[in-house]
C-alpha cells in the first residue's frame, strides 16, 4: 500500500510511474512468500518481521504524504524500503534451505535494486534536482 500511495500523493509522471511499478514488485512479493508458506504447510500472515517492516515504512510513508514534498515522500519510501531489508537480512540469517532460500535471495537482491534507487533520488533532490510537477 505504501508504494501506491505514493504514487498517488506524488505530483510527478515519472515518479507515480516508479512507484507504482515498485507497488507491483511487492505485490508479487506478498504473493509469492504466501504461497512459499502454504508450500511449507505455514499459514500466511501479515504479522512476522517482514510484515512487521512493511508497515513501520507504511506509517512512514504516511507521515510523508502530509509534506506534500518530493524529497519527503522519497525519503520516506527510501526508508521504508530500509527496514524490508533489514527484515528480508534477518529471515535470511534463519539460514533457510533449498526453494526458499532462492525466494528470499531473489527478493533481496530486487529490494536493494529499489532501495538503490530511491537512494539515488533522494542524493538527486539534495543536490538540487527539481522534478517537475504535473500540471
Amino acid at each position: 500500500a505504501g508504494f501506491r500511495a505514493a504514487a498517488e500523493a506524488i505530483k510527478n509522471s515519472e515518479l507515480e510511474t516508479l512507484f507504482l511499478r515498485y507497488a507491483e514488485r511487492h505485490l508479487r512479493f506478498r504473493t509469492e512468500l504466501q504461497e512459499e508458506m502454504t508450500r511449507l504447510d505455514g499459514k500466511p500472515s501479515d504479522s512476522g518481521t517482514v510484515g512487521g517492516a512493511v508497515r513501520k515504512g507504511w506509517q512512514e510513508i504516511k507521515t510523508a504524504l502530509g509534506a506534500d514534498s518530493a524529497a519527503a515522500l522519497l525519503k520516506s519510501c527510501e526508508s521504508g524500503e530500509e527496514a524490508v531489508e533489514i527484515a528480508y537480512a534477518d529471515v535470511s540469517d534463519q539460514n533457510p534451505t533449498g526453494q526458499t532460500y532462492t525466494l528470499i535471495e531473489k527478493h533481496r537482491k530486487e529490494i536493494l535494486e529499489i532501495r538503490t534507487r530511491l537512494v539515488r533520488l533522494v542524493n538527486e533532490m539534495k543536490d538540487g534536482v527539481d522534478f517537475q510537477k504535473n500540471e
